[in-house]
């Protein structure tokens, strides 16, 4: 029935395939905030062909919460040009709303122009003034490009959809609604339209290290969306950890700062506060997680919702010891195999755990139900794909630089990545039934965690399977092959010196079923992830020949 409903939702999504894209390195790209709005990330994530025409919808009424009714006063745009060379003009076109869709008669647009491939810059942002000013509520920006699958692209970010469009004979379809979660990188530079004064708290960062019983000094950027002097502002920062509230302190005396005065600020001006020197943070000599919260005050302001930035961090000193990487992959597929014959062997067993998950129903035995559930857990859309420690991506295998990017971001683990888990113990029973008992414990001697942090936090338990000489894989390669999710365990409590005890119990004969069918070829491998930011924290494994045997009594 579970195979059934796959393959229903499959050729529902791809019954409208008039787009397609492939996948981009998810290099960041990142052009300024300071008035730029836009719904992607920064991130060049997938590079889309197959139509001539793309568009973003930008909705102020529902830009922030709590706001019904905002108007945007549309300076120019920014559009991010993922190509080497262009043979075609692209054209930018501001248009209104006509029915949920771009109002495109030539005299409804509200603005035009063709940038020639011998003005555009390739690999970057190209911004375009629109030499007059627009003001409206909602806006449609419209690029006619003509892309293909070979040089000419649009580049997204691999998220949401909800605001980005493509052109299929004539309409313009959501992305979003052909689950697609890609948004053009697309940007429309401007001011919001207020009743009064609106200043803009554009960014917090930290001056130091960010490191047990060290100080730390703010440093944050404001701007004056306003065309007149605003005066009277003050910044408040706040920050909590799981054990006491840290005061703001100044350098010199360290005296108590309640709030940070800030000067008038003059029209259209944006100002870089550095407060190196000046006043600090001392963070707790123990390990700790940290929520910071900033909040920019100013009676004149009109426009709050831009007046605040809530920042989490931690102090964590345990290293991480085990590295997992996973791989979203499928039979008959060069990029798949590529993968498979760089990671044989790369790695080393005591340091890194490679699990591959075959999500595309053709591809049986390989294929299950796990595997396709994780495969959707990282909003993937295509094969292969390549996770290093549940955050860091490749999309897609670029084979002059997949090596040098996973060997880059398996180092990053290693050496950036820590755990508040300071110790971790496994064991396992089996009878000759096939039953089995896996016993888990981890401690937490020293770190200081908030209770909420567990909410987005599982241990995930699963069986993997090294696989080799298999029909469809290389041949001597060594495949590890998720065949099953054997448990996924929520509410986590590891708080300050907690420990957690676990038995996990399945049926090692009757729960899956193994490719190669020797068990001695399979291992359990667990890791304790955050499901909100994808960050794994703790891995480890257990190969069943390490397993106890314990007799059924007569």
């Amino acid at each position: 029935m579970k195979k059934i409903i796959l393959i229903a939702f499959i050729l529902c999504v791809s019954s409208v395939f008039a787009v397609d894209f492939f996948h981009a390195a998810g290099n960041n790209v990142s052009a300024s905030r300071d008035s730029l709005i836009y719904y992607h990330t920064n991130t060049d994530d997938q590079h889309w062909f197959g139509t001539d025409s793309w568009a973003v919808k930008f909705d102020f009424n529902h830009f922030f919460n709590g706001i019904d009714s905002l108007q945007f006063k549309a300076e120019g745009v920014n559009i991010y040009i993922p190509n080497t060379a262009s043979n075609d003009a692209m054209t930018i076109k501001l248009c209104k709303d006509y029915g949920n869709q771009p109002n495109l008669p030539p005299d409804s647009v509200l603005f035009s122009y063709a940038v020639q491939p011998a003005a555009m810059n390739f690999q970057n942002w190209n911004y375009i003034d629109f030499s007059q000013t627009f003001t409206d509520t909602l806006f449609w920006l419209v690029v006619d490009y003509p892309t293909n699958s070979s040089d000419q692209f649009i580049s997204a970010s691999a998220t949401d959809g909800a605001h980005s469009y493509f052109e299929d004979e004539g309409y313009y379809y959501n992305m979003l609604a052909y689950s697609f979660e890609s948004e053009f990188l697309f940007s429309l530079h401007g001011r919001f339209i207020t009743n009064g004064k609106d200043l803009d708290l554009i960014s917090l960062e930290w001056v130091g290290n960010i490191a047990a019983g060290e100080d730390i000094f703010p440093k944050f950027i404001v701007k004056n969306n306003s065309n007149s002097v605003v005066g009277n502002a003050y910044l408040n920062l706040e920050m909590l950890s799981p054990y006491d509230e840290i005061e703001l302190l100044y350098y010199t005396s360290g005296g108590i700062c309640d709030s940070i005065p800030l000067p008038p600020l003059q029209p259209d001006e944006t100002v870089i506060f550095d407060m190196t020197d000046s006043l600090k943070f001392e963070l707790l000599l123990q390990p700790s997680q940290y929520k910071v919260t900033a909040e920019l005050f100013c009676s004149e302001d009109s426009l709050m919702q831009n007046n605040s930035i809530e920042l989490e961090f931690d102090t964590f000193n345990i290293p991480q010891t085990q590295v997992i990487i996973e791989n979203a992959v499928k039979l008959n597929n060069s990029g798949s195999e590529n993968i498979w014959t760089i990671q044989d062997g790369m790695f080393s067993a005591d340091n890194c755990k490679i699990i591959n998950y075959f999500a595309n129903i053709p591809d049986e035995p390989f294929f299950n139900y796990s595997s396709f559930e994780r495969f959707h857990y990282y909003d993937l859309l295509g094969f292969p794909a390549t996770i290093v420690g549940g955050k860091r991506r490749i999309l897609g295998y670029l084979l002059q630089s997949y090596s040098e990017t996973l060997s880059s971001f398996f180092d990053e683990v290693l050496e950036d990545d820590c755990t508040f888990v300071s110790r971790d113990t496994c064991f396992a029973y089996y009878n000759d039934l096939g039953d089995v008992e896996l016993c888990i414990d981890m401690d937490n001697y020293e770190t200081y965690i908030f209770y909420d942090f567990f909410d987005d936090c599982k241990l995930y338990v699963a069986v993997v399977e090294d696989v080799i000489n298999e029909e469809g894989l290389p041949e001597d390669t060594t495949v590890p092959i998720m065949i099953d999710m054997i448990a996924e365990v929520s509410d986590i409590q590891l708080t300050y010196l907690n420990s957690y005890s676990d038995t996990i119990e399945f049926n090692q004969l009757e729960d899956f079923e193994t490719i190669g069918g020797e068990l001695n070829n399979c291992r359990i491998v667990y890791w304790l992830q955050n499901d909100e930011t994808r960050d794994i924290y703790y891995s480890n494994s257990l190969p069943f020949d390490e397993f106890t045997f314990v007799a059924v009594d007569a």
